[in-house]
């Protein structure tokens, strides 16, 4: 995880999580977190738990495969099922932020106009469990490289533009 405090106008804190860099287990279904809310793999994700809850605005990126999230992203969301068990059967709230939000970034090389719509379901289901509302999307089409977003400014200045102008504490 990488910490970046920014102390501008705004007091922000920005934590930046690369699921690819950690060592997340997939999540094994024993049903422990059914019990208590715990999850008892004992892994990297155990100090991403605390950010998420802690989280007033959380941003997920991911370029589609096969329609859907890459599958680093896939097993940390998996891992969010010990917040479906604290929300559904052992119905407690641990998450003091309200209204948090949630933004998900993607990109694809395919042009289909449906090409996002899987991903955009794995997202969705994933903020309702961490008590996020889907906020916003950004999916841009036929962008298959890595430095292909570089290659229309358009895409950037939507992204940053929407940020730079949305109040995200209303």
């Amino acid at each position: 995880m990488q910490n970046k405090e920014i102390s501008s106008q705004f007091n922000l804190s920005i934590k930046k999580i690369i699921v690819s860099q950690l060592n997340i287990l997939p999540c094994k279904e024993c049903r422990h977190c059914s019990i208590d809310g715990i999850c008892v793999v004992n892994d990297n994700m155990q100090q991403v738990y605390p950010e998420i809850i802690d989280a007033d605005l959380i941003v997920i990126a991911s370029p589609i495969f096969f329609t859907t999230i890459s599958g680093y992203l896939k097993a940390f969301i998996d891992r969010l099922q010990r917040f479906w068990a604290l929300k559904y059967e052992l119905k407690k709230n641990i998450f003091n932020i309200k209204n948090k939000k949630g933004i998900f970034l993607s990109c694809a090389g395919s042009d289909r106009i449906d090409i996002f719509d899987c991903a955009k379901k794995v997202i969705r289901a994933s903020f309702d469990v961490i008590y996020t509302s889907y906020y916003k999307d950004f999916c841009f089409n036929k962008i298959d490289l890595k430095d292909d977003i570089k290659k229309d400014s358009s895409i950037l200045n939507a992204v940053f533009n929407y940020a730079k102008n949305t109040n995200f504490t209303k």
